[in-house]
């Protein structure tokens, strides 16, 4: 499908920044599926966890607390594909922030934004809260605050800097005061989702230079690249409730293709145009579930592997060792695994 080109391009760029900050990229990408020679193979679907786990190493890596600053401020927003003419010829900047969170899921399927008007003292504010999708890899604050960033550099960009941004506000985790020096805004720390708040001053003026033939054509096609993106999550959903289903580790493709209605090689072909492949599906499950029953329902490593449908612990405990590279209990006390997950 021709969205992955544009999730396989925003991953390679934000490679490409991890590399210009001189981090050791080999080890940020390390055992990700998906990833070959430190790129994302074209076509192939990278899972939210992936791409979290990923900033997770940077963030370890790094030891910055101006990590999603300088991502957020130097990535190629060219690598958006389709939506950077989307964007960039937008009749206004309320209709182009729109079509940020509308198309965002093309560029990445960790979080989204919620959009509102809302008073802010004795003016209105556009709110933009980033609220990241729960699993059992948290986001990395940094993965939100470089998408803020980046944000903000667009909006303030196809606008001549004519929309002020009225305030930041960051989650307790991250340095307000010292971001504050960096940004040419309100900052504050609070115990919520990251959220930029945009006067809406200028937000509804028509944007200069924009080519209106131009836009129409790119917005079809992006809206294209989204009902496949849509109509792929949907299968992929369907599935992993099939493997759900029948009994995680003993779930056969029979088994999902007889649930779904779907012939083997059909259910084979369209999981393929989407990126991903039944085992590679039933593996996500089979992760998933591990770390959200082990670390938040607490539940033994014996009882479940049963749960599971693994015939005996041992076979349970290699497969989990070989998902994560070590034992369930040491797996615990990995940081940015461990409860509550955002």
């Amino acid at each position: 499908m021709k969205h992955h080109y544009i999730e396989a391009d925003w991953i390679n760029a934000l490679i490409r920044s991890f590399a210009n900050l001189d981090l050791d990229t080999s080890q940020i990408v390390k055992d990700i599926e998906g990833i070959k020679n430190e790129r994302i193979i074209a076509g192939c679907r990278l899972e939210v966890n992936s791409a979290r786990k990923m900033w997770h190493r940077a963030d370890e890596l790094a030891q910055d607390p101006l990590l999603g600053l300088k991502v957020g401020s130097t990535q190629d927003y060219r690598a958006i594909g389709v939506l950077a003419p989307v964007i960039w010829h937008s009749p206004r900047v309320r209709t182009a922030l729109n079509n940020i969170a509308c198309f965002q899921s093309l560029i990445s399927e960790s979080g989204s934004y919620h959009i509102d008007e809302r008073q802010y003292g004795e003016d209105k504010v556009i709110n933009c809260e980033y609220i990241p999708l729960p699993s059992s890899v948290p986001a990395n604050i940094h993965q939100i605050l470089a998408v803020a960033i980046g944000t903000i550099a667009i909006i303030k960009a196809i606008s001549n800097n004519a929309v002020e941004v009225k305030h930041l506000y960051l989650p307790p985790s991250l340095n307000a005061r010292l971001l504050a020096k960096h940004l040419d805004c309100n900052v504050s720390n609070r115990d919520s989702n990251l959220a930029i708040s945009f006067s809406t001053k200028e937000f509804d003026s028509p944007l200069l230079g924009c080519d209106n033939k131009l836009y129409q054509i790119n917005l079809a096609y992006a809206k294209e690249l989204l009902r496949d993106k849509n109509a792929g999550i949907v299968l992929i959903n369907s599935v992993k409730v099939s493997i759900e289903n029948g009994g995680f580790c003993q779930a056969s493709i029979e088994h999902v293709e007889s649930s779904l209605g779907l012939h083997k090689r059909t259910l084979q072909r369209n999981l393929f145009a989407h990126g991903t492949s039944f085992r590679q599906l039933k593996e996500e499950v089979l992760k998933e579930q591990s770390v959200n029953l082990l670390l938040r329902d607490k539940i033994d490593i014996e009882s479940l592997a049963e749960h599971l449908g693994y015939s005996e612990p041992s076979a349970f405990h290699r497969a989990f060792k070989s998902w994560f590279g070590v034992t369930p209990r040491k797996f615990a006390n990995i940081r940015y695994y461990q409860y509550p997950l955002t």
